[in-house]
C-alpha cells in the first residue's frame, strides 16, 4: 500500500505535532512555541513544494483561519495562547477545510471535557462555581497557565485543550468539513 504524499502528508504531519502537543500539556500545561512556530513554518514550506505558491497563500490563510477562530477563547483565558497557536499551525499544515473540522470537533469535545473536569474538581457545587466565576467576571483574571499548574500540584484535574485537539486530528483522518464560499 503507498501513501499518496499530497493527501496523508499534511494528515501524518500534523498529527505528529498534535501528538507532542499532547505530551507536553500532560506533563507541563502548555504548548510550547518550540513546537508551534516551527510547525506552521514546516506547513507552509510543505504546501508551497505540493502546490506552489497557492499553495503557500492558501496555507497562511489557513493559519490566520486556525488562530482566529481559537483567539475569543485565549483572550478570554479560557485556553492558553498555545492552543491558539497549534490550531494555526495545524491549519499552517491541512488547509482551511481541515482546521475548520478540527476546530469544530475540539470544540465539540471540549466542552464536556470542561464540564467533566469541573465536576470531578468541585462535585455538586461545580456549576454553581462555573456560573459564579461567569456572572461575577472572575474567569476573566484567571491565569489558566497558574491555574493548571496549582491542579497539577494538589493532585486536582485539568482541562487541558491539547488533548481534545488531538482527537479532532484522529476524527479528521476520517471526516473533514467542507467549507465553500
Amino acid at each position: 500500500m503507498q501513501l499518496d504524499l499530497t493527501t496523508h502528508g499534511p494528515l501524518i504531519l500534523a498529527t505528529i505535532v498534535a501528538f507532542i502537543a499532547v505530551i507536553t500539556d500532560l506533563r507541563h500545561g502548555r504548548v510550547y512555541n518550540w513546537l508551534t512556530f516551527p510547525a506552521m513554518l514546516l506547513g507552509w514550506l510543505f504546501n508551497l513544494y505540493l502546490h506552489g505558491l497557492s499553495g503557500l497563500g492558501y496555507s497562511m490563510a489557513a493559519t490566520l483561519l486556525g488562530i482566529l477562530l481559537y483567539m475569543p477563547g485565549g483572550i478570554f483565558g479560557l485556553i492558553g495562547m498555545g492552543d491558539v497557536k497549534l490550531l494555526g499551525a495545524l491549519g499552517a499544515i491541512g488547509g482551511s477545510n481541515y482546521v475548520f473540522t478540527i476546530f469544530l470537533y475540539s470544540s465539540a469535545l471540549g466542552l464536556p471535557h470542561a464540564v467533566l473536569v469541573q465536576l470531578l474538581n468541585y462535585g455538586r457545587n461545580a456549576f454553581g462555581m462555573l456560573l459564579t466565576s461567569f456572572s461575577s467576571g472572575a474567569f476573566l483574571r484567571k491565569n489558566i497557565h497558574k491555574e493548571n499548574s496549582d491542579q497539577l500540584k494538589s493532585g486536582r484535574y485539568r482541562f487541558l485543550m491539547g488533548v481534545d485537539i488531538f482527537i479532532a486530528c484522529i476524527i479528521a483522518w476520517y471526516h473533514v468539513f467542507n467549507i465553500t464560499w
